[in-house]
C-alpha cells in the first residue's frame, strides 16, 4: 500500500496531468472501515482530441509495460503497476449502442467530473519513510456504477470483488447515503444503463452473486438479505420516475 500511494505523485509527475484514483484505492479511501487490501493502483482521464494516450506517454517516459492498458511505475518502496483507463471527447458524442460498453464510458466519464481530493497516508515501519498525498479520488456513486459494468467481462476473481464492492459502498454507514444520493442524480441514459446491471446481479442472478462474493474470506459475513437488501435500494434510487 505504500508503494501504490508513493505511485500517485510519480505518476502525475510522467503524465504531466492529475490522476483520478479509481477501483481498489478509491474503495478503500470511501468506506468507513476499509476490508480488503488492493494489489494495483486504477486511475481514469479523459483525453480529449489531437492528446496522445496517456499510456504512451508514460511509456516514452521509462515505464514499462503491464498488460493492454498498464504500466509499471517505480516508487521509492517498489514497482506499482498502474491501470489506465481513457474516456475519449469522440467516445462521448458518439456513445456505444452496446448497454455495457455506453455504461463504461459514461460511468468513468462521471467517476473523472465529480472526483474530488482526498488526503489519503500510508504509514511505514519507519515513520520518515511514510508518505501522505493529495489525490482525486472517484465518488462512491460512480464507483458503483463502474463496479457494475466491470462484473460482465472479469474473471471470476474479480467478478467477486467487483460484487462485494458494491455491496460494501452501499451498505457503509459513511459512503452509503452519499453513494445512493449520487445514483438518484444520476443522468438518465446513466441510470438506465445501471438499473439493468443492477437487476441483473443483484435480483436475476443474486443468489450467484451471493455465492461468488462468500468465496471471499472477506465476504463471509455476506447473506442473503444482504444482497436482497442492496438491489432494492439500488434500484429504488435508479429507478426513480425522473429517470
Amino acid at each position: 500500500m505504500l508503494a501504490i500511494v508513493q505511485a500517485i505523485p510519480e505518476l502525475e509527475a510522467r503524465a504531466g496531468r492529475k490522476a483520478v484514483v479509481i477501483g481498489g484505492l478509491a474503495v478503500l479511501c470511501r468506506l468507513g472501515t476499509a476490508y480488503r487490501a488492493t494489489g494495483d493502483l486504477d486511475t481514469a482521464s479523459r483525453r480529449a482530441a489531437g492528446e496522445p494516450p496517456q499510456l504512451d506517454v508514460l511509456l516514452k517516459s521509462g515505464g514499462s509495460r503491464a498488460g493492454p492498458a498498464g504500466v509499471w511505475i517505480p516508487t521509492p518502496s517498489g514497482m506499482v503497476q498502474v491501470d489506465i483507463i481513457e474516456i475519449t471527447d469522440a467516445e462521448l458524442s458518439q456513445l456505444p449502442e452496446d448497454q455495457t460498453d455506453r455504461l463504461a464510458v459514461l460511468s468513468h466519464a462521471w467517476a473523472i467530473e465529480t472526483a474530488t481530493p482526498l488526503r489519503i497516508r500510508a504509514a511505514a515501519p519507519l515513520p520518515e519513510a511514510s508518505t501522505e498525498v493529495l489525490a482525486s479520488i472517484a465518488e462512491p456513486g460512480p464507483l458503483i456504477a463502474m463496479k457494475l459494468q466491470s462484473i460482465m467481462n472479469r474473471p471470476a476473481d474479480k467478478e467477486r470483488t467487483d460484487l462485494l464492492d458494491i455491496i460494501r459502498l452501499t451498505l457503509d454507514r459513511d459512503a452509503g447515503p452519499s453513494a445512493l444520493a449520487q445514483l438518484r442524480n444520476a443522468t438518465p441514459q446513466l441510470a438506465a444503463d445501471a438499473r439493468l446491471h443492477a437487476s441483473r446481479w443483484f435480483a436475476d442472478l443474486k443468489d450467484h452473486s451471493l455465492r461468488r462474493v462468500r468465496e471471499l474470506p472477506e465476504g463471509s459475513d455476506v447473506d442473503a438479505d444482504a444482497v436482497q437488501l442492496v438491489g432494492e435500494l439500488l434500484l429504488a434510487e435508479l429507478d426513480r420516475p425522473d429517470h
